[in-house]
């Protein structure tokens, strides 16, 4: 054994700082997974301005500061709080966006609060627009107010006012108008801290409690949560590790509407963005293939075929193909009704995939065409060109569950027969008698 193995390192901070980079990423992989299962937020802009950001789909957004507390540290008090815990940095925030009424703040923490009068957990009961306790909120708001200003003695954060240093913080000249505005702070502020695991069970608790009954709820089978995480987590790290260039940010969250703010500015936000499609992008499956039905799963008759019939008859189809073609469409048809996860975003998921697959259709026919000559019927190889095309590898579009390439086939049986395309030169099927 290397002697350097037989003692103990001594501490590394840089192995302590990783870690705590590591256990922001794991709390905005939160926000991430209950995309999954809450129709209300939009995205997730990772490590801007705050360390992450919620955005809601009815125009709110959330600034969210997340802070660590090891085991061995006291309990937070407001002193803290306002320093340590991140409470100046993120009032400055919220003024550089102008307190703009779509603003919401969240202090994120796995420490617990000093309970003694007028301290932290009393602050965390004063937080938001309907507060738990109200009195003594003045007293409690100049505190914080006398906090802001002197760390903004030695703290850059153009939007705390500057006053004269003196000797006792009780003599600090608090601004005309400053603690009505910290209690309009407190007023959009949430301090999340109770059941807040801390960084050595906060992948347990995400993955027992966020990520398996997400992918419950979404009716996935077969999937690797370990490695699913995992990835999650590095692609939110990796949003982190964008420019470091924060710009406008303020505004433009405030109002994304502005016109001054250039694509460039754009574009790195959408660097740092997450949806729902980005989570499940990162979705590992333990088995390469699914099943075309799943286990236990009685096939059913899908509704409607006289379509798909009808042009499937035209184009010189084999009837042993077209029955199997009537047999996946059904099967893409229990798929997407068991499986898709509800939210709004399968409408839009479920569109980009028609659109590919329509698309492959018409090149497929294209081929065929070209193969079989002018006047003469191609259905059958149009068919077969399907057969060999539509595979979930070749589709850049992704659905909320795995499928395999017998479901793509059904779905573009489906649109067929909803008359996307056709086996054949265009007819008119209403009047066509059914074979």
């Amino acid at each position: 054994m290397h002697p350097i193995f037989r003692t103990a390192p001594g501490e590394d901070s840089g192995s302590d700082t990783l870690g705590l980079y590591r256990f922001q990423a794991e709390i905005a992989a939160q926000a991430c997974l209950a995309m999954l299962t809450h129709e209300d937020i939009e995205y997730v802009v990772c490590e801007w301005h705050e360390d992450f950001v919620v955005g809601f789909k009815d125009g709110r957004v959330e600034l969210v500061s997340v802070k660590h507390r090891q085991y061995r540290r006291t309990l937070w008090n407001v002193s803290d709080l306002c320093k340590d815990g991140g409470l100046a940095h993120l009032f400055n925030s919220w003024r550089a966006c102008g307190g703009a009424s779509n603003v919401h703040l969240r202090l994120t923490t796995n420490g617990a609060l000093n309970t003694s009068k007028n301290n932290a957990a009393t602050l965390a009961r004063m937080c938001g627009s309907d507060p738990e306790v109200t009195d003594g909120i003045d007293t409690v708001a100049k505190t914080i107010a006398q906090y802001f200003l002197k760390i903004r003695w030695k703290q850059p954060y153009p939007n705390i006012p500057v006053v004269p240093e003196v000797a006792k913080m009780a003599d600090i000249a608090i601004p005309d108008g400053f603690i009505a505005t910290i209690k309009a702070f407190i007023a959009v502020l949430h301090i999340d801290f109770e059941n807040v695991p801390s960084a050595r069970f906060v992948t347990d608790v995400n993955i027992q409690q966020l990520l398996r009954p997400a992918i419950a709820s979404l009716g996935l089978d077969h999937v690797d949560v370990e490695t699913t995480y995992r990835r999650l987590v590095e692609r939110i790290e990796k949003a982190n590790r964008g420019e470091g260039e924060r710009g406008q940010l303020a505004e433009y969250i405030a109002n994304p509407s502005r016109a001054r703010y250039n694509t460039q500015m754009q574009h790195r936000i959408a660097r740092r963005t997450l949806y729902a499609s980005s989570v499940l992008e990162e979705i590992v499956y333990s088995r390469l293939t699914v099943p075309t039905f799943a286990r236990g799963q009685l096939p059913v008759s899908a509704p409607g075929g006289a379509n798909l019939r009808k042009k499937l008859s035209r184009g010189l189809v084999p009837p042993d193909e077209a029955a199997h073609a009537e047999k996946l469409r059904s099967a893409w048809y229990l798929a997407w009704a068991q499986h898709r996860s509800g939210l709004p975003g399968d409408i839009t998921d479920l569109a980009n995939m028609r659109l590919e697959v329509a698309a492959t259709a018409f090149e497929c026919r294209e081929h065929a065409q070209n193969a079989t000559g002018e006047g003469r019927p191609y259905g059958a190889r149009m068919n077969r060109l399907l057969t060999q095309q539509l595979t979930p590898e070749q589709m850049s579009a992704i659905l909320p569950f795995k499928i395999n390439k017998m479901h793509l086939r059904g779905l573009a049986y489906q649109l067929c027969d909803e008359c996307e395309f056709y086996f054949s030169e265009w007819f008119d099927v209403a009047g066509e008698e059914a074979s």
